[in-house]
């Protein structure tokens, strides 16, 4: 599967319009996060993917071409849900051998995927003995057992700790190498940025922004903080640097040795300009971008 689409996509349920026309495309071999308050819309499409709600209005298209959300797309599709549930009495092999006989995948494949997300040593203890984060791992297994084109994941990193997160990182990268798609919602914005390749903003089930995270951010138009740290300032002070600063900067905190401004990203480059005018009064300079949680909260409000 080349590309994955949504066109004009609305469900209703009753007065709640919880996606209301909403068109988004989606290529293999990228990572496609939905974000979006809570009531965005974000659950009710991947459930409209999976064929457990029936659109209103709109299609899907698989590489251009209108398709039902039948158990044909679904086999094409690997799942982990939001809340992992299973059978407390299973063993973690069990759960895994059962979804994958579903699938019709070879045995062999079962003690791959165990060994993959990293519950080869539980594989054969009781579900109900797990941890949150283990069953957020057997839920990814079960995901990954029939190597899917598509890989749907629904706030995939609950419960997680950081070894867990870099297992799950490198099944974002390792999709994204086969040429397969990850599609994600997730709430952990800041966390998430710089693992995935788009980001589909929604807002009250319409898409508001849809871009790479670089494209975002100067969507957003959002002013960057710089941190100057000052040379010992010669006889006479620092006071022409300081005022040719306040001249590129909005908001300027002065004291001894270091100097904090806030630009807008057209004005930065003059500011670099500076250490060439004032060559040895600066000793370090650094450039913050604001949090990605501010450029979502911009860019929501400007919808």
């Amino acid at each position: 599967m080349k590309t994955l689409g949504f066109h004009d996509v609305a469900v209703h349920f009753g007065r709640v319009h919880a996606l209301d026309g909403l068109t988004l495309e989606a290529g293999a071999g990228t990572v496609v996060m939905l974000a979006g308050p809570n009531g965005a819309g974000k659950s009710t499409l991947i459930r409209v993917l999976l064929g457990l709600v029936s659109p209103d209005r709109g299609e899907l298209r698989a590489d251009g071409a209108k398709v039902r959300a039948d158990r044909a797309l679904r086999e094409r599709i690997g799942y982990l849900p939001e809340s992992v549930a299973f059978a407390e009495s299973l063993t973690g092999r069990e759960v895994v051998a059962f979804f994958a006989a579903a699938r019709g995948v070879p045995k062999k494949r079962i003690d791959e995927v165990l060994e993959r997300v990293g519950l080869t040593p539980a594989a054969r203890r009781a579900v109900r003995g797990y941890s949150r984060g283990m069953r957020q791992r057997l839920g990814l297994a079960v995901a990954l057992v029939s190597s899917p084109e598509v890989l749907v994941l629904d706030e995939p990193t609950g419960g997680l700790d950081q070894d867990g997160l870099s297992l799950l990182w490198s099944v974002l990268d390792e999709w994204r190498a086969a040429g397969r798609l990850v599609l994600l919602a997730s709430h952990e914005i800041a966390l998430l940025e710089h693992r995935v390749d788009r980001l589909a903003l929604l807002s009250r089930g319409k898409l508001v922004a849809e871009g790479t995270p670089a494209a975002l951010r100067k969507a957003a138009d959002l002013p960057l903080r710089v941190h100057l740290d000052l040379a010992e300032p010669p006889e006479g002070g620092h006071e022409a640097l300081v005022d040719s600063i306040r001249g590129c900067a909005s908001e300027v905190v002065v004291d001894e040795s270091r100097v904090e401004v806030e630009v807008v990203p057209g004005s930065l480059l003059p500011l670099l300009d500076l250490r060439g005018r004032f060559p040895g009064a600066v000793r370090d300079l650094r450039v913050q971008e604001p949090p990605f949680d501010e450029v979502y909260r911009r860019l929501l409000e400007a919808a």
